[in-house]
C-alpha cells in the first residue's frame, strides 16, 4: 500500500531509538514522509542514514507542542501522524490510525490500554491518565479510552484549524479537547505498548496535575 499522503512527525529529545523508528517508519510506510524533530545531542539518535523521504530539523524551541506545532507548517501531505521516538509504539500500528483518517476519521488515537505490557507503564501512571482521561470525557462529552497517547493521526486541513497552542505533553489533551469542541470525528484503534529504550522519560506527578488542570483550561 503506499503512503504518500502521509508524513510521520517523531518529535524526539535525546532519543538512541529515533533512528531505529525512523527506519522502521520508511520501511513499513511506502512513500510516506519521515520528520525528525529533535532537541538535544542529534548524535545520539543513531540517525546515521540518509533517505530522500527523510528530513532531521532540529528544534528550536523548547516541548513536545512546540515541536508538533513547528513542524506542522512544514507539512504538505493531507495526513500527518504522531509516533514517539522510544521505540514504545509499533510503526505496524500506525497503518491503523492511518486508515481510520483515510475512512473519515479526523483525528485517529492508539489506545494502548489495550494492550499494555505493564513493565512499560508504571501503575501511578496508568491510574493517571485515566483519571485525565475520564474527567476530559465528563467534561467535554468525549469517549476516549487514552487521552494521552502518543501514537495518533490526523487530517492535516483539519488540525490546522484548531489554533493548538500548547508548548508540552498538553498538546494531547488540547489536539482531543478542541477536536471536540469543533465538532470533528474522533475515532481510536486498539494498540500496543512497549518498554522504551533509553532512560524513562515518563511524567512526573507534578505533570499530571497539570494535564489534569488544562482539562479545565477550554470550557
Amino acid at each position: 500500500m503506499d503512503y504518500s499522503d502521509t508524513t510521520v512527525l517523531i518529535p524526539v529529545k535525546d532519543e538512541p531509538a529515533a533512528g531505529r523508528v525512523a527506519k522502521e517508519a520508511l520501511r513499513k510506510l511506502p512513500g510516506a514522509r519521515v520528520m525528525v524533530v529533535y532537541k538535544g545531542d542529534r548524535s545520539v539518535l543513531g540517525i546515521n542514514f540518509r533517505n530522500a523521504r527523510m528530513s532531521v530539523v532540529e528544534q528550536t524551541d523548547s516541548g513536545k507542542g512546540a515541536a508538533v506545532r513547528s513542524a506542522m507548517k512544514r507539512i504538505s501531505t493531507p495526513i500527518f501522524c504522531l509516533i514517539d521516538g522510544d521505540a514504545t509504539y509499533s510503526v505496524d500500528d500506525l497503518r491503523k490510525v492511518i486508515g481510520m483518517v483515510r475512512d473519515g476519521a479526523d483525528l485517529a488515537l492508539g489506545d494502548r490500554f489495550h494492550k499494555l505490557d505493564r513493565k512499560a507503564m508504571p501503575l501511578f501512571i496508568e491510574v493517571g491518565n485515566k483519571i485525565i482521561t475520564v474527567v476530559a470525557n465528563a467534561l467535554y462529552g468525549m469517549r476516549i479510552h487514552d487521552s494521552q497517547t502518543g501514537l495518533r493521526a490526523v487530517k492535516t486541513s483539519t488540525v490546522t484549524r484548531l489554533g493548538l497552542r500548547e508548548n508540552g505533553f498538553g498538546i494531547e489533551s488540547e489536539m482531543n479537547i478542541k477536536s471536540k469542541k469543533a465538532g470533528l470525528r474522533i475515532e481510536e484503534a486498539p494498540i500496543g505498548y512497549g518498554v522504551r529504550v533509553g532512560p524513562s522519560k515518563q511524567m512526573k506527578f507534578i505533570d499530571g496535575v497539570k494535564l489534569l488542570i488544562l482539562d479545565f483550561r477550554f470550557l
